[in-house]
């Protein structure tokens, strides 16, 4: 694969987490857990995602950590050379930790498209409940 049709797929799935997250937010007050809504909102059942996360996440958590997990992916990925572990490293850190087994099948839908995604990178650490969502590791190109 080339380096533009890698950053495409990555751009199209962040995409895609965008869409996700505004529909579970438009489901926030029927279901307490991602899991429930995954599992019983027909809308949500195309996102693999949400089946991803930990199913005990709630909607609010859900978008926060997505939010601070991609939210440098547009820039990041308009730069000359693209960041690879950054790209990959802020949603494990942001959205996958605790969660081994998610971020292994994350990991393993991302390389469909993009072979490199994920390369390199520790096992999913546990939370960080003194650093917290948005405490972003320090990568450099």
């Amino acid at each position: 694969m080339d380096d533009g049709t890698e950053r495409r797929a990555l751009l199209l799935h962040l995409g895609d987490v965008l869409e996700a997250t505004a529909c579970v937010m438009k489901c926030v007050n029927r279901f307490n857990t991602v899991g429930e809504a995954a599992g019983q909102e027909e809308s949500l059942m195309s996102f693999s995602i949400l089946r991803m996360v930990d199913a005990e996440m709630t909607p609010y958590e859900f978008a926060k950590r997505a939010a601070s997990a991609f939210f440098l992916w547009p820039k990041a990925l308009l730069e000359e050379h693209v960041n690879r572990p950054l790209l990959a490293n802020l949603v494990q850190h942001d959205l996958f930790s605790g969660h081994q087994s998610g971020w292994d099948s994350y990991v393993a839908e991302r390389r469909e498209l993009v072979p490199w995604f994920g390369e390199g990178l520790d096992l999913v650490t546990e939370p960080d409940l003194e650093a917290g969502v948005g405490a972003w590791p320090t990568l450099t190109h």
